[in-house]
């Protein structure tokens, strides 16, 4: 005899369905697993190895470990030390200044420059077409 199949309202999700939004930090974590096993596999067959095995291991450990801080660095905060000089902000703010300056006066003349066509034009009895 059958069991009859269990009503949808019933039945429990085992995981529930992440957000988008969590997507790039759950294939940085799987990353991360993945690359902990390996140097932990690693490191666990080393044991009573050549010293040029032993070497050899150690590289392919180094790269692993190379590639884990890759993949961990767009969630680590950059450092005060990574920011531009004080002087670089000063310089740019600066030419931001001198060129909103000159974009001013150029805007200034355009504007001149079209009011002295429309008064040609309407000096001159022409129209619009």
């Amino acid at each position: 005899m059958s069991r009859p199949l269990p009503k949808p309202s019933k039945v429990l999700q085992l995981r529930p369905r992440r957000p988008a939004a969590d997507e790039p930090a759950s294939r940085v974590a799987i990353t991360v697993r993945t690359h902990l096993s390996l140097l932990q596999g690693y490191a666990d067959i080393m044991e009573g190895l050549s010293p040029e095995l032993t070497r050899e291991i150690l590289c392919v450990m180094a790269e692993k470990a190379r590639e884990l801080g890759s993949a961990l660095q767009p969630f680590v905060d950059q450092t005060p030390s990574a920011r531009p000089a004080i002087g670089d902000y000063r310089r740019v703010r600066e030419r931001t200044r001198q060129l909103m300056t000159e974009y001013r006066h150029l805007l200034g003349r355009l504007h001149d420059t079209l009011s002295e066509s429309h008064d040609y034009v309407k000096g001159a009895g022409g129209t619009h077409s």
